[in-house]
């Protein structure tokens, strides 16, 4: 069977996030008939996670006003609004330089979300909050922010800039997040030179991210914000991120010189043209979720927030295991490469569209509509949080899916053990 996205003209379609939850929804419906080879699904325990799920949002939001999800909870720890903090420090005068700078820092921070050194935690000691995994990862990018790490103009820190991105050093990286300039010295270069490259991608596209002297990721929705009514597309976000930021996310499937950023071939099913493409693209819509709160803040409604799938990550991945729901058939640690990468790939799709059945059935159980309890505000209220408070309490779950979901140890899929 061979794709559109495989086709010559047909690359539009791996971009767009209907196409991802088509797929998982088919790997889901063959996971449950069992024709898959490393994941099996038993949809009778999906109550297990439902419970799970309700609980935890009752104890975080009882009066069920939850925020969207995203980035912005992480730089809350503690109970410690740092954003507020920086916004009044920065005493903007527009709406427009308020979204410019708070897009900069969210699209920045999820695009931080790289592998860490084994054990790392991060002290933020202006608030005495010692964080792991995401959340130390997010802190240190909102005070390395505020630090002006990521401006090239001394007179405005709070910013995020293509020459800054490009001339970053690994000195400034290790003291910003805490890691140790020699043990950890081969993660310091690939995330230098994972952030260089984000600096060259958007200065490659000053028409979406250039305005005035300034390239900054935040521009792009500034400009989009400039073409509606009011609102912004969460599609349009997505389609150009993915347009100008997709060759970032290497090591996944490829046409020639173009990369499909997080998309992988899958062998269990191949056609004339060779294996199929299964685009997840986590990373970027990750990133539109976490930009509906700075267009909030400047006066936009966010469209079509919907379209965009639910996380394919260890956090959902570990919710339906621990329940029963979500079984893989095959641990073993041998297998090849090809092997490897399948597992994966059945795991990250079906886990994708179980999100969407347990949202359809936490709705049901609530008796509310999709307009009133989005996709967005249950993985922020519920499953996210279900998931990352499965992860902390069993180790070993943790360390089996960061090496399943990043079997090829991809530097950027945030999936360390």
């Amino acid at each position: 069977m061979t794709t559109k996205a495989q086709n010559d003209n047909g690359l539009l379609e791996i971009f767009k996030a209907e196409y991802v939850r088509k797929l998982s929804k088919e790997f889901l419906n063959r996971a449950v008939r069992g024709d898959l080879q490393y994941v099996t699904v038993d949809s009778s325990k999906l109550d297990q996670a439902l419970i799970k799920t309700l609980e935890i949002t009752k104890q975080t939001y009882p009066d069920f006003q939850i925020p969207p999800y995203g980035v912005w909870r992480l730089f809350e720890a503690g109970g410690v609004d740092r954003w507020s903090a920086l916004a009044s420090a920065r005493e903007f005068q527009t709406a427009d330089e308020l979204l410019t700078a708070a897009s900069d820092l969210a699209i920045l921070a999820v695009y931080m979300d790289v592998s860490t050194p084994p054990g790392w935690s991060y002290e933020d000691t202006m608030a005495g909050t010692v964080a792991t995994g995401r959340q130390a990862t997010a802190l240190a990018a909102i005070n390395m922010f505020a630090a002006g790490s990521f401006s090239s103009d001394p007179v405005d820190p709070f910013r995020v800039d293509a020459d800054a991105l490009i001339r970053l050093e690994t000195e400034e990286l290790a003291s910003g997040l805490q890691w140790n300039a020699g043990r950890d010295a081969a993660l310091l270069k690939k995330l230098q030179r994972h952030l260089k490259r984000f600096g060259e991608a958007l200065a490659l596209r000053a028409d979406l991210f250039g305005e005035g002297e300034t390239t900054r990721p935040g521009n792009l929705l500034v400009k989009l914000g400039s073409e509606g009514w009011g609102s912004v597309d969460a599609t349009a976000i997505l389609d150009r991120l993915l347009q100008s930021l997709a060759p970032l996310w290497e090591g996944g499937a490829a046409k020639g010189d173009v990369s499909f950023g997080d998309s992988f071939e899958f062998s269990g099913e191949s056609g004339q043209d060779g294996p199929r493409t299964i685009p997840f693209h986590l990373t970027a819509q990750v990133m539109v979720y976490s930009l509906v709160e700075p267009l909030a803040w400047a006066g936009y409604e966010v469209d079509e927030l919907d379209t965009l799938t639910g996380p394919a990550d260890a956090e959902h991945a570990a919710l339906f295991v621990e329940a029963g729901v979500l079984r893989i058939t095959s641990d073993e640690a041998d297998l090849t490469s090809e092997q490897a990468n399948d597992r994966m790939i059945e795991l990250r799709a079906i886990t994708g569209a179980l999100i969407d059945q347990l949202a359809d059935m936490l709705r049901k159980e609530l008796e509310v509509e999709a307009e009133q309890l989005p996709l967005s505000c249950i993985l922020e209220g519920g499953t996210n949080r279900a998931g990352a408070e499965i992860l902390r309490e069993n180790g070993a779950l943790r360390e089996k899916l960061a090496k399943f979901l990043n079997p090829s140890t991809i530097f950027w899929l945030p999936f360390g053990a």
